[in-house]
């Protein structure tokens, strides 16, 4: 594998503005992936790498990211970048990796976890939907990225399209609800969506023509604080 094939490579993909970028999305997406795996196994990746690539395989200490999620936090948090685009820019690198070294990229199949491969599997997406061009438009979260959102959110629902949360209150509980969940969607410069049923009320956030993204994501983390402030005795749905 030649290190300016690689580089190269992953400029052209993910469509980086330069070879310095594609350089350290490499060395970050690689630091990332090390981190997976066991010390014989992040060898085992080093040596197959030019060599000013080998030291972003050497990471000390035992595998620290087990799942598809860790993968994409860390990854982004190197690259400074959102979720999604670092999943893009990982996707990158490994198609990368694969055109010049296939048994490497099998390797690293047969160690990591099917969690973490589940990230690793391209979408085809492009990187203008995986990274909002202008800082005003927000980046929009993958099947992928909604599925880790409502691991961490247990009381939401819903897909990459929006995502609802039903909660059961005593009706003179409702209006204190809603108009509190209003201001706090207000202070995100977003909205949420209320229907009201008999006891329940169900709050749904989305973007635009119907996309979750990260403030969505955020908004509804301060409902969940909200419901627990106005809600306390109500019984969550």
């Amino acid at each position: 594998m030649k290190y300016q094939d690689l580089i190269e490579w992953v400029r052209r993909d993910a469509e980086l503005g330069g070879t310095r970028e594609a350089r350290e999305t490499v060395a970050a997406v690689l630091a990332t992936l090390a981190h997976c795996l066991s010390p014989a196994d992040r060898d085992r990746v080093a040596e197959s790498l030019p060599g000013s690539l080998e030291n972003a395989a050497e990471v000390p200490g035992p595998p620290e990211i087990r799942d598809g999620a860790g993968l994409v936090v860390e990854a982004g948090h190197r690259l400074g970048v959102g979720a999604e685009r670092a999943r893009y820019l990982t996707q990158a690198v490994i198609r990368a990796l694969r055109a010049g070294d296939p048994a490497l990229v099998d390797h690293l199949r047969s160690t990591l976890a099917s969690d973490v491969l589940a990230v690793l599997e391209p979408t085809g997406e492009p990187p203008g939907r995986a990274e909002s061009v202008r800082r005003e438009v927000p980046t929009e979260l993958s099947d992928t990225d909604v599925a880790s959102v409502l691991r961490r959110l247990p009381e939401w629902e819903g897909d990459r399209t929006g995502i609802s949360r039903t909660v059961r209150l005593p009706a003179d509980r409702h209006d204190p609800l809603v108009n509190q969940v209003q201001r706090v969607a207000a202070e995100f410069n977003d909205h949420a969506r209320v229907s009201r049923s008999g006891d329940a009320v169900t709050f749904t956030v989305s973007t635009g023509s119907g996309v979750v993204t990260e403030p969505d994501v955020r908004l509804a983390e301060r409902i969940d604080q909200v419901v627990t402030d106005v809600g306390s005795g109500g019984r969550p749905g």
